[in-house]
């Protein structure tokens, strides 16, 4: 528990910040988040508690939760942010580090105040840093599931007003992205790895080095939407800077305590995005990206 001192309110707003796994990344949010509260010196009181995994005691935790009475409850994760959208009714929520919408769960949204720091990077963004990255490209590959649909849809007609030509198969499941992958490999010029639960799930990494090596073997290169696949082979990735998105949501918290939230459910995207080169694998695959992305981004090696 920490008590940060100020004049925030009569006493202090006591804040439940709740996260169900131990990730390096959530370490990295939740460190800035109380960083920044601390450096405000407001009157806050952050309980810190772990929610398990495995679904037990969940109605349990959750009636602890509440009981202590909290003005805010801070989730971390989706595995965290899911359950308490599902257990909590009266207390605003803020969650951080999640990709889905979770207003998408919450059951009875009328008395729910839910709001958050989404993981999205806005696709228009993307595809900004992909044009500048990579200026020759002109046909975009993508893969997407029939979940991710209502995401495909919006990113097509955001692709029509760059210029670029969209280059797309739906995938049901993992079986089926080899042979989707080498259908379009051929079309394109580059292959966009936007997040995907299904087409990029991480319990089948065999997928994902399929992708990387199979691109890579007929010379087209990944945009990929993490460091960890600039590592494995993508030649040019987008990430986000958890240190800032810690110090993002906490805004958001002292924003909602004092009242200066501009509503009652409120969404940010990432305002900090991280570029990663990898520059042995785009110097093989002859690209060349221009200083003005270069100089900003961050080189990595294969395997480190």
């Amino acid at each position: 528990m920490f008590a940060f001192c100020g004049p925030l309110a009569a006493r202090p707003a006591l804040i439940s910040l709740v996260k169900s796994e131990q990730r390096e990344e959530y370490e990295q949010a939740s460190k800035a988040i109380i960083s920044v509260l601390e450096d405000h010196r407001q009157e806050v009181r952050i309980e810190e508690s772990f929610l398990e995994s495995d679904g037990d005691g969940e109605e349990q935790f959750w009636d602890a939760v509440k009981t202590s009475q909290p003005e805010l409850i801070l989730t971390i994760g989706p595995l965290a942010t899911r359950s308490a959208v599902q257990h909590i009714n009266k207390i605003p929520i803020i969650y951080t580090l999640v990709l889905e919408n979770p207003a998408d769960l919450q059951s009875n949204p009328a008395s729910q105040q839910l709001s958050g720091v989404s993981l999205t990077i806005p696709p228009e963004q993307q595809l900004k840093i992909i044009k500048e990255a990579l200026p020759d490209v002109r046909r975009l590959g993508l893969l997407y599931s029939p979940q991710s649909d209502t995401m495909y849809q919006a990113v097509r007609k955001i692709v029509q007003k760059t210029g670029l030509r969209l280059v797309a198969e739906e995938v049901a499941t993992e079986r089926d992205i080899p042979a989707a992958l080498r259908k379009i490999l051929p079309q394109i010029d580059a292959f966009w790895m936007p997040p995907d639960e299904v087409v990029y799930d991480r319990r089948f990494p065999h997928i994902l080095r399929f992708i990387l090596l199979e691109s890579f073997q007929n010379s087209v290169p990944v945009i990929a939407m993490s460091v960890h696949l600039a590592t494995a082979g993508a030649p040019l990735a987008l990430g986000i800077d958890y240190e800032d998105i810690g110090r993002q949501t906490a805004e958001l918290v002292l924003k909602k305590l004092t009242g200066r939230s501009s509503g009652s459910n409120v969404v940010e995207n990432p305002r900090k995005v991280v570029i990663y080169i990898n520059e042995w694998v785009a110097s093989s695959l002859g690209l060349k990206i221009p200083s003005k992305v270069s100089d900003q981004a961050i080189s990595v090696k294969s395997g480190r």
